[in-house]
């Protein structure tokens, strides 16, 4: 019978895991014909990374060398490290925006051969080009690629990361700030609408999005089920989203878990809400839509094409445009034959609709603790630097206010 190995404490070792002289322990694995050699100081350690190691070798992550390319060993990355951890729209949206923007300017290159120097100028280069990217973009961009080459720095593929912390060697730009619409402009944009032979089967989407502030992905996977009209109330519960591959159920649509635990709440309905929701509910009933699409399990949403199909978030922002546009396009000819300057409608996106809601909330004095929870901000900072924004004219009044007698 063959004498069990133990350790400098006695303690039995496994198969395949031997202490050294100088009290470190080695693990030794065979895999496909060749042989790896693992070490740490502790024998816990090491007995649990050869399990993990094993697993890789099974995923073939294990075995990899740093003559892979960054696309290689980011598709190796997405599918071992972050599948399982991220929302199937987060994976989708890592997948196309690698595609779009790393893969054909430096997911060529092996990884030992990325330079710090080659990331400054791959960033600056996108927010520099003829559509330049925002800083925000690039910050997203360089989060997948910062995480792709930190694990590939864990599993000695690279001796050190070239992306940390590299942000603050970017030269960032001033972005067009994104100040809510006034009121004037909110007006101007629901009496153009109102009774529009094309544009008034939008205007109860509308009146919920500037009279609640949702996101405007919870608010196209709004459902009847999220809808008591008995307690006024609106349960935000999803987010609905446009993935990229044709899903089991036949189409594009794809629902998630709202952005935080934050989001997960219940709105009160204003007057003017209710109302719209009320609207929305004998459109679909007059006009008979039908509403027999299937997306992750929900049915009967509020809002929806004719063709019953829900509508997702660039489409709505594609709405928005085009009224604009027609608007403006109108307008423009109208003050000409009346000779007088036209009143144009400013450009403006959903989440603008949200910062209009949340401003105007705030110039109402609504208590900012409440406005946070009715946003679904997970954080009390963010609602107050980034939603309550200030117009020219708020600011002048309360100078004014303030000093004059």
């Amino acid at each position: 019978m063959a004498t069990k190995r133990v350790d400098s404490k006695g303690r039995v070792l496994p198969p395949g895991i031997y202490q050294r002289v100088d009290g470190t322990y080695e693990a030794r694995v065979t895999y496909k014909g060749r042989r790896y050699s693992l070490y740490e100081p502790d024998l816990v350690l090491i007995k649990k990374r050869k399990v993990l190691f094993m697993a890789d070798l099974e995923n073939g992550v294990q075995g990899v060398t740093s003559d892979v390319t960054l696309n290689h060993w980011f598709d190796m990355w997405l599918e071992n490290y972050k599948k399982r951890k991220i929302k199937p729209i987060t994976y989708r949206n890592y997948q196309k925006y690698w595609e779009w923007y790393v893969s054909k300017e430096i997911g060529m290159i092996p990884l030992r051969e990325i330079k710090r120097i080659q990331l400054v100028r791959f960033y600056n280069g996108l927010m520099e080009k003829k559509n330049p990217l925002s800083y925000g973009t690039v910050t997203y961009i360089n989060n997948i690629v910062n995480g792709c080459l930190e694990q590939a720095e864990f599993n000695d593929l690279i001796r050190k990361n070239p992306a940390n912390k590299i942000l603050k060697e970017l030269v960032r730009k001033e972005g067009k700030k994104k100040d809510a619409i006034t009121h004037e402009q909110e007006e101007l944009f629901f009496s153009y609408i109102e009774g529009h032979v094309f544009f008034e089967r939008y205007r109860p989407m509308f009146m919920v999005a500037f009279g609640t502030g949702m996101r405007v992905g919870e608010l196209t996977a709004l459902t009847w089920e999220d809808i008591d009209f008995k307690k006024r109330e609106i349960s935000v519960n999803k987010t609905l989203g446009f993935a990229k591959f044709i899903s089991e159920e036949g189409h594009r649509y794809i629902i998630t878990t709202p952005k935080t635990t934050n989001a997960v709440r219940v709105i009160p309905m204003t007057t003017k809400v209710y109302d719209a929701l009320k609207l929305q509910k004998k459109y679909q009933e007059r006009l008979s839509l039908r509403q027999n699409i299937v997306v992750c399990g929900y049915r009967n949403f509020v809002f929806h094409t004719q063709n019953g199909k829900p509508y997702y978030p660039d489409l709505v922002n594609i709405e928005l445009k085009r009224i604009v546009k027609v608007y403006n396009k109108e307008e423009t000819i109208l003050a000409e034959e009346e000779g007088r300057k036209p009143i144009l409608m400013e450009r403006f996106t959903p989440h603008v609709i949200r910062h209009t809601f949340a401003s105007h909330q705030y110039e109402l004095g609504m208590d900012l603790k409440i406005l946070q929870k009715i946003m679904g901000h997970a954080k009390y900072d963010t609602t107050l630097d980034i939603y309550t924004h200030c117009s020219k004219s708020q600011v002048r009044e309360e100078m004014f206010r303030c000093n004059e007698d």
